[in-house]
């Protein structure tokens, strides 16, 4: 079962971003406020697992870093094709961004208007808990949206970011 620790998020006067956090049921949700149509949107993703503190007699120095668990980078309107290879997020996105959880639209351009994710969770039976679990361990999903210029298809322009922490474990 995961268990959600915190979050915090920046957005920007084209793009605002709004979390809450369900603390009761481990779930969030979020608004999302379009102020510009955005004619390319990227969702970059990015999964951290934290080194998890150990009381070992050794003074070292050197502090360890997140090992990266997944890092991705894809247009919006791809979203359902790239996911679907995915198989340990597939039914998580199913579940964030069908009808009734979400309006949130997957088109390219974004048009501007208001989009609610009611139901932002990872159920306890998905698979993916199971092969990352590790007592005492935080992970840290971070994620940024960003506009891809239509006119030369490289550069990017951040428009929100979050992080979101929590750990993960067992459940009798």
């Amino acid at each position: 079962m995961m268990k959600l620790l915190g979050l915090r998020s920046w957005d920007t006067p084209a793009y605002g971003l709004k979390i809450n956090l369900f603390e009761k049921n481990n779930s969030m949700s979020s608004v999302t406020t379009v102020r510009q149509d955005v004619a390319i949107p990227l969702w970059h993703l990015v999964l951290l697992q934290h080194p998890r503190k150990r009381n070992s007699g050794s003074s070292s120095s050197r502090a360890e870093l997140p090992r990266t668990l997944y890092n991705s980078t894809t247009k919006t309107c791809d979203f359902w094709k790239y996911i679907r290879h995915v198989s340990a997020w597939n039914n998580v996105a199913k579940l964030m961004l069908s009808k009734g959880a979400s309006n949130m639209s997957l088109a390219c351009p974004l048009k501007r208007g208001v989009y609610v994710m009611n139901r932002i969770q990872v159920p306890p039976e998905t698979a993916i808990l199971k092969f990352m679990y590790h007592p005492n361990t935080v992970y840290t999903l971070e994620g940024t949206v960003f506009g891809l210029n239509p006119k030369d298809g490289v550069t990017k322009k951040a428009l929100c970011h979050y992080e979101v922490n929590a750990t993960i474990f067992k459940s009798c």
